[in-house]
Order: structure tokens, then sequence, then C-alpha cells
């Protein structure tokens, strides 16, 4: 079995890649790293936002792959609001306003809000496109309703499962369990 922790050892194939499960690994990987320094998270979290727009991907791919980052990248507000006003920069020296001024609001709203609802259904709906992209199969419903029953830190986990498992038949056995 792979663990994304493998995938240190890797880093520099990880920056070649044009994969987003790449960007994928690379952000677990320093959520793991920086969570007890957010100075570091927050130039890590900004560089790997960069690297999504470098990387070409389309409109949506980039906004799909930032909530992620965001999601596991999270800041306290001070360094939230730095991190949002460095994008803001950088967006208008590349003239690519992916990350429009209504989400960053959005996004705003919900980290003071915090609501561990939120959090919970953004941890599914991340997971299930994981899996739909991944594995190219329209998630079945009985595992949509298991996830719905999950915490964020379990739905957190499975994410790892997610990215490490050869099928979706084995990530409903390892949900089953």
């Amino acid at each position: 079995m792979v663990k994304l922790l493998d995938y240190k050892e890797k880093w520099e194939e990880l920056e070649q890649s044009n994969n987003p499960f790449a960007t994928v690994i690379m952000a677990h990987i320093k959520s793991l790293e920086t969570r007890k320094n957010q100075e570091q998270r927050q130039a890590w979290k900004m560089s790997l936002t960069r690297r999504l727009y470098e990387q070409g991907y389309q409109r949506q791919d980039v906004l799909n792959l930032f909530h992620f980052i965001d999601w596991v990248m999270k800041l306290p507000k001070g360094l939230e609001q730095a991190f949002l006003q460095e994008i803001t920069e950088y967006e208008q020296e590349q003239n690519m306003p992916y990350i429009t001024s209504a989400e960053r609001i959005g996004m705003e709203r919900g980290l003071q809000e915090g609501r561990q609802e939120g959090r919970q259904e953004e941890a599914q709906r991340l997971l299930l496109r994981l899996l739909e992209r991944r594995f190219t199969l329209s998630v079945p419903t009985e595992v949509q309703s298991r996830l719905q029953q999950l915490s964020v830190e379990q739905l957190e986990e499975l994410l790892d499962v997610a990215l490490t498992v050869d099928s979706l038949e084995q990530f409903k056995l390892r949900i089953e369990n």
C-alpha cells in the first residue's frame, strides 16, 4: 500500500508533474509539515496556488483544486487576509482572476463562521469529486449516503484512502469497515 507521505521523497517528480493529483498530494504533505508553522504554511499555500495557474489548468479545475488547498491548509484570520491580498495581486499581475472577489468574500465568511456542517459538506464534495475523477465513474448512492454520516476527520482520512486504493470497489470495502 502506498501512503501519501511516501511521495515526500519524490517531491521533485511531483513538481515536474502536470497531473492535478500531484498538486493534491503536495498540498497534503505540506499541510502536515506546516502544522506548527503558520507563516511557512502561508508561503506554501501561495506557492501551491501559483502552481495551479502555472500548470495551465482550466478555470474550473483551478477553482476546485484551490478549494482543496484552502481546505487542507487553513490559516489563522490575519494570515488568511494576507494570503488573499497576495493572491489578488498575483491574479492582477497574471491577468487571471480565477478566484473572484465574491468567492474570496464567501471563503472569508466561511472561515469566520467556521461551521462544522459547512466543513463536512465541503469534505464530502471534495471526496466525491476526487473519486469520480480518479475512477471516472459515478459514485454509487450507497457510498454517497455513507459519506454523509461521517465526521470531517473521518472524511479527511478517507481522502488518503481515495488517493491510494486501486478501485472504487476497494474504497467501498474500506468505508464499510
